[in-house]
Order: structure tokens, then sequence, then C-alpha cells
């Protein structure tokens, strides 16, 4: 691509063709001058200028912005747009412009490392229009240029605004050029526009160039807008590339974000032009204390039917199995896991294994080489730090990445930031082959995935059942209250301490617990819940947990109630109540022990191709974007 580039450069110095060579260079005959005159009034280090590039009857729009450290020029070209960016933090300029692929339009990007020997005065190399910052009295490298100066030659009549005129002369040293140029510029004492009193506002600036090799040029900056000082925001969008455009080799100035907590959850919408211009609701979670991923996707029915499909997809790392349950018809398929989705890696060593992925790895941080591009405004109110990343994915096949993550809400300084925008294209040859631009909601750190997958997990141990080994019971047992605490006023911290307590007594994991459910029964409170049995397979994880069995835990929890050791602490206003369960109340309502139809069979099939699509969209090729708030 770098070939391309001399093509594109021509159009910024299509105006050359009225360079003379060996003419008379009538300006800067009396010496350069190097102090400015006591009435012109100083350009600040940052500033913004909009102007007409005019060089016999040909023009081009240029503006540029202006800081210390980096500053940019953007021309409007009979071609397109093109923009050139310098960094001298970095030792880069970049060049971007537009291509058209396939009747698209295609913004490509283009780096240069700055040396010693590059020439920064000028707005492309080779030519001899510089900069307006130049003409300013700033050298190559933004700096003060202290040889720079000017000197007062009357006052005219400009554009019907009264100005002053100012000539100067002075060298520019990296192109090896000496510059005569004339200013116009608005009289402060006569004419008050739009800035702070006693500032001027540049109206023209005449130039006549000349380098060593007796090339020369003359050409005019019609200004429009001259902005001393802008705003940071401001003066940072100006001085950016433009949102999307990645530039190879770029050198990024801030690392992707690291604080991503083990736990989290958010919700999402997904938008797929190729697709229908689909859009798939979402949500999930990510818990590394419970090695857990859930990910779960409402969208139309494929088929055109009214009623719209949801399906959840759990991976338990314990154990190795990814547990698929389809809302729309209640059926479940339980599959081993497999290497490629977001949220696993191999083991090292064992290729044939897999275990969960760091959080990084979860957001697609750790695969690709990814370069700050500043900050762009992603959400109404909300300024987010943006980062781009592309790597070749085989058969000419180009994938690019921008995570927004929040910056700046209101003006205020974001303490945590959080994901707000997901923006994926995969492209063949420059010509665009999908796009997935993914929008995240209610991002909450150090959620907890147990109370999100228990429930979808006993309704796939329902739907699979005995024939495929997938047992389950719903006990009940009854807690005396003979006192008449008035407990179930708060109800859900009464279930919550009953959930507690059956973990660590049964010594299971929260997930195989849910339905948890109390009420009056007398003077006393029945309790009953659903207890999931060990999954009667494992798969390709290292270690696979071992857990006991359904028969075994309803033993335990029987002699335990029994011996009168199950006791719960429940809270009623201010106060805790210590209660116990009466002995022998322990009942088996229903067991799933017994041979009967299977729930999943060739139909499922059929029904999870949509499913496995959203997977490999979301997980080999997006990732687990989508995440979901978890309920309190």
């Amino acid at each position: 691509m770098q070939q391309l580039l001399p093509l594109f450069l021509v159009v910024i110095s299509l105006l050359s063709t009225s360079l003379i060579y060996g003419q008379n260079f009538e300006g800067c005959q009396n010496g350069p001058i190097t102090f400015p005159d006591p009435k012109w009034r100083t350009v600040p280090s940052r500033f913004e200028i909009v102007t007409e590039l005019v060089v016999d009857n040909e023009m081009l729009e240029l503006s540029q912005a202006f800081s210390p450290q980096r500053d940019a020029v953007a021309t409007s070209t009979s071609r397109g747009p093109i923009n050139f960016y310098w960094n001298f933090g970095t030792n880069e300029q970049f060049e971007t412009l537009t291509l058209i692929a396939n009747q698209q339009a295609v913004q490509k990007c283009f780096r240069q490392e700055l040396t010693g020997t590059s020439q920064t005065s000028v707005i492309a190399q080779k030519t001899l229009y510089v900069k307006p910052s130049i003409l300013l009295g700033f050298g190559p490298r933004n700096e003060e240029n202290t040889q720079w100066g000017n000197r007062y030659v009357g006052d005219t009549d400009l554009r019907g605004i009264p100005a002053n005129k100012f000539i100067a002369c002075f060298d520019v040293p990296d192109i090896e050029a000496t510059v005569s140029a004339t200013y116009y510029v608005s009289d402060v004492t006569k004419f008050q526009a739009y800035l702070r009193s006693n500032q001027s506002i540049i109206l023209q600036i005449d130039v006549e160039i000349r380098n060593r090799n007796g090339r020369q040029d003359r050409y005019t900056y019609n200004v429009f807008r001259y902005v001393p000082n802008p705003s940071r925001r401001e003066e940072r969008q100006a001085l950016e590339t433009p949102s999307g455009v990645y530039c190879a080799g770029r050198t990024s100035t801030m690392d992707t974000p690291s604080n991503i907590p083990e736990r989290l959850s958010s919700n999402s919408e997904a938008f797929m032009p190729q697709l229908n211009s689909s859009i798939l609701s979402a949500h999930g979670l990510y818990d590394t204390e419970f090695r857990l991923t859930r990910f779960d996707v409402w969208f139309p029915d494929p088929f055109g039917g009214p009623q719209w499909l949801h399906y959840s997809e759990i991976h338990d790392f314990a154990t190795g199995l990814n547990y698929q349950y389809n809302y729309t018809n209640h059926q479940c398929n339980v599959r081993p896991l497999t290497p490629g989705a977001n949220d696993s890696v191999p083991v090292d060593g064992k290729p044939d294994l897999i275990q969960m992925g760091s959080p990084q790895h979860f957001f697609l941080l750790d695969d690709i080489t990814y370069q700050y591009t500043g900050e762009k405004r992603c959400r109404d109110n909300i300024w987010c730090n943006v980062w781009i990343g592309e790597k070749s994915v085989g058969n000419k096949t180009i994938e690019h990445r921008e995570w927004y993550w929040a910056a700046n809400i209101n003006g205020e300084v974001v303490k945590e930031p959080f994901p707000v925008k997901f923006l994926l294209r995969t492209s063949v040859d420059e010509i665009p082959t999908f796009t997935m631009e993914t929008t995240i909601f209610n991002y909450v750190r150090e959620s907890r995935a147990v109370f999100e997958v228990d429930a979808t997990l006993a309704d796939c141990y329902r739907a699979l059942g005995p024939a495929e080994r997938f047992n389950l019971a719903v006990l009940s047992f009854t807690i005396i209250n003979d006192k008449n605490y008035p407990v179930l006023q708060n109800l859900n911290n009464l279930r919550f301490h009953i959930f507690e307590t059956l973990i660590f007594t049964l010594l299971v994991r929260p997930i195989r617990i849910s339905n948890v459910i109390a009420d009056k029964d007398g003077d006393d409170i029945l309790v009953s819940f659903t207890l999931l049995d060990a999954p009667p397979r494992t798969g390709p994880v290292e270690n696979p947990l071992k857990e006991e069995s359904l028969d075994t835990l309803v033993e335990r929890l029987n002699s335990i109630i029994d011996a009168n050791g199950f006791f719960v602490r429940a809270r009623y206003g201010t106060k805790d109540a210590v209660l116990r369960a009466k002995s022998g109340s322990l009942n088996t309502q229903h067991k799933s022990t017994e041979d009967k139809p299977k729930t999943s069979g060739p139909k499922i099939t059929g029904l999870w191709i949509g499913l496995i699509f959203v997977g490999l969209l979301f997980g080999a090729i997006g990732g687990f974007f989508a995440l979901a708030k978890l309920s309190s």
C-alpha cells in the first residue's frame, strides 16, 4: 500500500504546476527579520485556523489544528479529503485518505516515521507549501521559532475589514528555503470580531518561497476562521485521526483496559447490517470464582414467525460441559466445551484440554495489538477512549476491531472505565464482508453468576431427564416457628439464608440448588427447593470436578434434619431469629430417577443451528460481548 502513497500526494502537489525556476525572488531583499513588530499580536502555542489555499486560479480548502506536540492539516480536494497528522512525541506522521472499493468508501492510513531529515514544515514532502504554523512563528517540530519576526508596514482594508499589514522574511531549515510573507490582520483599534478584546483576526497571508535549488512558488492563504486557544476537547478532536481508521505500525500511547474484574455482567444489543440489518438483544456473565460463563440471545424468528427466539448457553469450566437451553420449546442439549471461544484457552502443554480464559481474553484484548486512537464521543454525554486493532484471519480476510471504553461522563472523569461499544468488521481486499456493532449497557462489576445459572440449569436437567442421566429432586421440609417470628415479611432475606445454609450443609456448588420457596404452613414455614444430581459425564478440562450424587446428598440432608442439626438465621425488623428444621420433615416431592423418553432429540438439532451460528459470531469471532446485569 505504500506504493499508493505517491499517487495521492500528487493531489496536494497538483497546484505545483506553477512552480518557477530561476526568476527573480522579490522578497527578503533586505535580509531576514528576526524580531516580531511591537504591533503584532503573538499567536499562542495552541490554535486552529481554517483557510483557502490559492495558487493562481487553483484552490483547495485547508485547515490546521496546532499544539506544542502535535498538529494536523485537513484538506478537501477534488479527489476527496486528505488529512495529515504529526505527532512529535512519538515521532510519527500519518496521512489518511479515502479509497473506493466495490463502490464503497474506505478510509486508509499511511504511517511514516519522523527522523532528523523529515520535512515537517510542509504539508506534503517535496512541496513548498508550508503549514500555516510555520508562517505564524513556529518551527518544523512545533517549537517557537526564535529566528522568526515581522515588520509593520501600514494599514489597509481587506474584505471590508480594517487591517494592519506586516511583512516577514525568514528561513525554513528542513526544506532549505527562504520565505517572504505578507500578513493582513484585523486592526483591533477599529474592528472587534468574535475574539476577546485586543485580539487580532488573521485575514490573509501571501507567501513567496524559494529553496536553495532555485525552485520557488507563490500562493495565498485566505483565512476564514482563526481560533486561538480552543477548548481542549475541540483540540483533541482536531488532532486525532478519524474514527475507525487503523494506522499499521502506530505507536500506542495508552494501554488497553487492564482493571477488568474477575466477575462481571451487562446487557447489550448487536446490530448486523449484512444479516438483513438484524438486531440481537443479549446478556451474559463471566465469573472466575465459580468458573462459569453464560450467554443469552433473543432475536426474531428467522423463518418469519411472530415469536422471538431465546437461547441460553452456560459454560461450566469446573466440569467441562456446555449447556445449551432453548427457552422457546424448553429443550436442552449438553456438549463438551470446545476450544475457540473467547472464554477459553488451551492448557499449557496439553492442547487437548481447555481452561477458563482471563478477563482480557474474554474481551479479546490479548490476541491482537491494539493502538490507542484518542477520545471519541460514544453516547450522549459520554466520551470514550478508543482502541483499534487489526489482524489477518486467513483467506485474505482482515478482522478489524474497535473498543470504546467510557472515560468521561458529563465532564467528570470515570474512575472505573467500562465498555460502551464494540465494533467488529471483516473485509477481503478492502471490500467489507461483515459488520457487527455491539452496544453495551448496565455493565456491572463483581456480579455473581450463580443466581443466573441455577434456575436455567435446573430447566436443562428437566428437559434432559433420566434418559440422559440428568436427574433432580424437588425436596421440602418444615422449619419450626412456634414463636411466630414475622420472618416472612422479609422473604428474600429468609430465602437467601435458607439457600446459604443448604450450600454449607450439603457441601455442594450453589448452582445445584435452585427455586428455593418459603411459605407459611400453620405456625411453621414450609420450604421447598430443587436439588440437581452430579452431571453424568465431564468434558475436556484438567481435573474435572467430581461431585457427590443426588442420593448421597438427600441422605445427608435427611440425617442432619433428623438430628435437629439444620438451623436457619432469619431477620425480622432489626432483629434475628434462629429457627430449626423439624425432625423427620424432609419429603421428596419429586425425583426424576425413572426412565422416560428423551426430551432432546433430532428436533433440537435444527433449533440449535441458530445458537451455534450466534456462538460462532460472538465466540470465535466477536466473543461474548453481550453480557447482562444480574437481578438484584
